[in-house]
């Protein structure tokens, strides 16, 4: 059977911020194993999901929560400054090296988001069946108005908007959407050619903040354990 989407778990074992966070204790299972948990209850048709990290001990670790670990990742493709297309490359020529052919679309779901339900990646799957989208990228919404919205230049407040900032209530302002690094759905032939998750018919799938939120810090840390303390996830 042809596989027509790769699905590839991104782990390196280098994290500065918070050492060793792929595979520190999230409540009951490493933070990695929750990505792999949300693949294998999506149960999503045609997939092959690989793990593609720089640390035989991390490849170990995904192996026993279900992720393959076909190879572990060059050098080149594992320091601080390699981008998540390089990786994503990598993994699409390995398969293309194995199979001999590229699979239709490439599936990118970081572990630092361990919220995403497995619901979401069948909607995914399903948007991107529709006729006219090229790519489903997963995103959350920022209630605010664009001329509120400003960055820091020698200290001062410079705004992005240069109109008169509007200061309106959350159920007044459209909701503007950012990419939550939750999931990306790209066909593998775009990225390849374009280095970019972001064809042109690109679809939002918005989620919670529960399912959006990103682990960086300690504190992402904290707000995580706290979500599965209260019983959100």
């Amino acid at each position: 059977m042809s596989i027509s989407t790769l699905i590839v778990v991104p782990a390196r074992a280098g994290s500065k911020g918070l050492p060793d966070k792929n595979i520190r204790r999230l409540g009951d299972r490493p933070l990695l194993a929750w990505t792999a948990g949300a693949i294998a209850e999506a149960d999503l048709p045609d997939c092959l999901s690989i793990l593609s990290t720089d640390s035989e001990q991390y490849a170990q670790i995904g192996r026993q929560y279900g992720l393959p670990a076909p190879f572990i990742r060059p050098a080149a493709c594992a320091t601080d400054s390699a981008s998540a297309l390089q990786v994503a490359q990598h993994a699409l020529g390995w398969f293309r090296d194995q199979y001999g052919y590229l699979p239709e679309r490439l599936m990118w779901l970081q572990p630092t988001s361990p919220f995403r339900s497995p619901g979401a990646l069948r909607q995914a799957a399903r948007m991107m069946a529709e006729p006219d989208v090229d790519a489903v990228v997963g995103c959350k919404e920022i209630h605010r108005d664009p001329t509120t919205l400003f960055r820091a230049d020698d200290g001062y407040l410079v705004p992005l908007d240069s109109r008169q900032p509007t200061q309106t209530s959350r159920q007044q302002s459209r909701p503007l959407l950012t990419p939550n690094g939750a999931m990306y759905l790209c066909p593998s032939e775009y990225l390849l050619a374009r280095l970019s998750f972001y064809p042109p018919n690109t679809r939002p799938l918005i989620m919670n903040a529960v399912q959006s939120l990103d682990i960086d810090t300690e504190e992402d840390w904290a707000i995580a354990e706290a979500f599965i303390k209260q019983g959100l996830v």
